[in-house]
């Protein structure tokens, strides 16, 4: 799997280090948090949903049973394998590959989720900042579409992600 990044810009911004995990600075405005939206809703066979598993108001991308063919790790619940949360926080969580998930900590565009941390929740479960500009959505719709290719089964993961008990 190619799955490069460029290196984001400026410092981290603050996130929660517990559930809800959100992101408290450094959030999209209203134009391009709907931008990044508008952007990743139009991926094919994605249906809009409200997350099963996120705060109210959160979005989650979700994808029909047949194009459902990703591993179990892939998946955050049921066949939702992303959310947006709400225009005050701007972040996504999503699910990625191993590989992809060491290459967007290292080029600073998230962090693993603090429930995977803590191994309840699979390694691969990550908080993708939210962007700041436009070129920054075009980041995020990479990231995006390989979680989304991942959930379609068209990206494998290396080794089988487990939770630790």
């Amino acid at each position: 799997m190619c799955f490069e990044l460029p290196l984001r810009q400026g410092p981290r911004p603050e996130t929660t280090e517990c559930a809800p995990h959100e992101q408290v600075s450094q959030n999209s405005s209203a134009e391009i948090h709907a931008l990044f939206k508008q952007k990743a809703f139009a991926l094919p066979f994605v249906e809009r949903c409200r997350s099963g598993i996120s705060v109210p108001g959160a979005e989650a991308l979700v994808l029909p049973r047949p194009h459902a063919c990703g591993p179990r790790e892939a998946f955050m619940i049921g066949r939702e394998f992303a959310h947006v949360h709400p225009a005050y926080d701007g972040s996504s969580h999503m699910m990625l590959p191993l590989a992809a998930v060491e290459e967007l900590i290292a080029k600073g565009w998230g962090e693993q989720h603090p429930m995977a941390s803590a191994g309840y929740i699979p390694a691969n479960a990550i908080m993708a900042f939210a962007p700041r500009d436009e070129a920054e959505v075009d980041v995020m719709i990479k990231i995006l579409t390989t979680s989304w290719g991942f959930a379609r089964g068209k990206l494998a993961n290396p080794a089988p992600t487990q939770i630790h008990d």
